[in-house]
């Protein structure tokens, strides 16, 4: 598997009408959902961010090498529409995690490459949380997962954000927390997100954010459209099983 790593927080977004309109479904304001890789978009050019977005990542490189690429999966929704891809990612109590807006209109869902998980939304153990736009998976390979962070990253904080993009490699971004609090600061209706400097691509939701450990302390639900940092729920509220 080819893993990219970067610390890129300028650029331009491809900003998908559909996915806006599934944001604004979901309550998510000015943020743009990262889950249909395949949707076409127009360009557009981000304004600079301020210097404190653009701090080095470079203490949180540890962090990005326990990363084991084997436990970030991509996500493939089938739908009569076709598909749409989005993240998951395994963690070692035996959930998947991801997000929830890439479940809509879903008829069933295939994680990764294992012929085992194949999820019908009917399935016994499939839970979705839509108020934190988070789903989870029981897992049914024996790779191992991702722990649980005992502590949450502060603002100032080293992080990194792994997700499949549209060139379907698995890419790992350094960023660093730059809020933590209610959604409403940022027109969203989460009470509880975090904001990252990563820069996240077309397919990223349901990706982990990891802090210097490796440890999982955050899903990516999308990024804000007016200055491309990406939006994350806590790993608190993704649903048990």
């Amino acid at each position: 598997m080819q893993v990219e790593v970067s610390n890129n927080t300028d650029g331009a977004r491809w900003h998908s009408p559909a996915q806006m309109m599934v944001g604004a479904a979901f309550g998510l304001g000015s943020v743009l959902l990262m889950g249909a890789a395949s949707a076409d978009g127009t360009p557009s050019s981000l304004p600079a961010q301020p210097d404190t977005l653009l701090a080095p990542a470079v203490v949180v490189a540890a962090g990005a090498d326990t990363l084991n690429p084997n436990v970030v999966d991509r996500l493939i929704a089938h739908s009569v529409r076709g598909t749409e891809s989005g993240t998951a990612f395994h963690l070692e109590d035996g959930r998947i995690g991801s997000v929830a807006h890439a479940l809509i209109d879903a008829r069933s869902v295939t994680i990764g490459d294992d012929r085992s998980l194949v999820y019908s939304l009917d399935d016994e153990g499939v839970s979705v949380a839509p108020e934190h736009d988070l789903a989870t998976f029981p897992d049914r390979s024996d790779r191992g997962g991702l722990r649980i962070a005992t502590e949450y990253p502060v603002v100032g904080d080293k992080v990194a954000a792994a997700g499949f993009a549209r060139d379907e490699r698995l890419s790992i971004d350094l960023g660093t927390v730059v809020y933590r609090g209610p959604g409403s600061a940022y027109g969203i209706s989460q009470p509880d997100i975090f904001v990252i400097s990563s820069r996240v691509d077309a397919g990223w939701s349901g990706g982990p954010v990891v802090d210097a450990a490796g440890d999982v302390v955050a899903v990516i639900v999308g990024q804000e459209i007016n200055s491309g940092v990406a939006i994350a729920v806590p790993i608190q509220y993704l649903p048990e099983l």
